[in-house]
């Protein structure tokens, strides 16, 4: 099993923003104001639950450094080029840190892409998306199913 020590600053910068860029990705995939609110309180909960029960010390250690007073230094993101843009790199940077997560301990790289990948579809459920009042109003819409579709692929998982 792998801590934070066992990362050079730079790894650990990928490795501990990737379930925050996670989250990020299906709020990128179909922003909406009020669901966008919502999405982020849960990609906010999911990791501080993950913090606190996790089996595996290196997700556990993840978020003890998201919750604590070094707040996780968030990459540059393309904003400007647009949501794809944005998407494209969030998922590169997914990848990166599976990558390096799976060179310092292969037994806790299955875990690490699922804990992304649970990440993503809590964010993904906590908000209906489309309709009108509510009405119609679908748990995930297509868009973010797509977005979390993406990111199974990118860290070769399964849904």
């Amino acid at each position: 099993m792998s801590t934070q020590k066992d990362y050079i600053a730079e790894e650990w910068q990928v490795v501990v923003t990737a379930p925050l860029l996670a989250g990020m990705l299906v709020i990128t995939s179909d922003p909406a104001v009020f669901g966008s609110i919502k999405e982020s309180a849960a990609i906010a909960t999911t990791i501080n639950a993950y913090g606190q029960t996790s089996e595996t010390e290196l997700i556990r250690d993840i978020g003890r450094a998201i919750s604590g007073k070094d707040k996780a230094q968030m990459p540059e993101l393309p904003t400007k080029e647009g949501p794809g843009a944005v998407m494209k790199d969030i998922l590169k940077h997914c990848h990166s840190a599976a990558r390096i997560v799976e060179s310092k301990s292969p037994e806790e790289a299955e875990a690490f892409k699922a804990y992304l990948i649970d990440i993503a579809t809590k964010t993904a459920e906590a908000s209906r998306e489309g309709g009108f009042l509510g009405i119609g109003a679908t748990r995930v819409s297509d868009q973010e199913r797509a977005a979390m579709s993406q990111l199974a692929d990118t860290l070769g998982v399964t849904l």
